[in-house]
């Protein structure tokens, strides 16, 4: 854009320096020629004449000639050389080549989570396992990060829950606080019923949000889990039997456990 704007004031100035200059002289030489001398000049001075009219008329022509020559030089539009591209060795394909590997949700880094945040989200999704009754499922479709639960929609599970003589089922949401370092939690308790055990839940299920204090759900049954020797859980279904493995998780990564009993998340 600069170089057009140079080019036209060149060009406008070399018009009225040279080509109007150029004009006049021409003019001149053109009339001095046109003309008819006097009959009292002789026919050398005639001859002078002539030859100052015609360099008028030469030197007016090659003036009126240079902004045009200007203008064609400044403001045409220069091409873009394009770069040769260097021609790629020719490779051959390989009969077989390695599936990339599978890399699971917890090893990925989540939403665009920071460093510490998602060190805290693996640390809590690493309590899945498929001989414990609770999961931890992402929550983004109810509006928060995590969410954990007991595992009595899995049918898997009905009968350990039904032998509990389970009548609430109880979940943790849980939504992260970079700012802060906490992951701020809510607890709902929803309304079971039984029917040929299988679990259902009522339109008015879910009465109560808020935090709940640690007590059992079932009655008459306790689940045990055996992992590796040394290590056995009992389970009776109660809050703090889902609340304290993620406190712990939590605590370890250096965040705190934040719950939240009115408002939102």
């Amino acid at each position: 854009m600069k170089t057009k704007t140079g080019g036209i004031i060149a060009t406008l100035a070399t018009l009225f320096l040279c080509g109007l200059p150029g004009l006049i002289l021409f003019c001149m030489g053109a009339a001095g020629i046109l003309t008819p001398p006097p009959s009292s000049q002789t026919d050398s001075t005639a001859t002078i004449g002539f030859a100052a009219f015609s360099v008028f008329i030469c030197g007016g022509l090659l003036l009126m000639l240079i902004p045009p020559v200007v203008g064609f030089f400044t403001l045409r539009r220069k091409s873009t050389p394009v770069p040769v591209q260097p021609t790629a060795a020719y490779m051959p394909t390989p009969a077989y080549q390695p599936a990339a590997p599978v890399v699971s949700a917890n090893q990925m880094n989540i939403g665009g989570m920071d460093a510490s945040t998602q060190t805290v989200y693996d640390r809590i999704m690493a309590l899945n396992r498929p001989t414990a009754p609770y999961q931890i499922i992402d929550g983004k479709a109810n509006g928060v990060d995590l969410i954990a639960e007991w595992k009595i929609v899995d049918a898997r599970w009905y009968e350990v829950f039904a032998k509990a003589n389970l009548t609430k089922v109880f979940r943790i949401y849980m939504k992260f606080d970079p700012g802060k370092r906490e992951v701020r939690t809510m607890d709902e308790e929803l309304n079971v019923s039984w029917r040929a055990g299988v679990p259902s839940f009522s339109a008015q299920a879910s009465f109560f949000r808020g935090q709940k204090s640690s007590f059992s759900f079932g009655t008459g049954y306790a689940f045990t889990e055996n992992l590796a020797p040394g290590q056995v859980y009992k389970y009776k279904f109660s809050t703090n039997e889902l609340k304290k493995p993620i406190q712990d998780a939590i605590a370890a990564c250096g965040w705190t456990y934040k719950g939240v009993t009115f408002g939102k998340l």
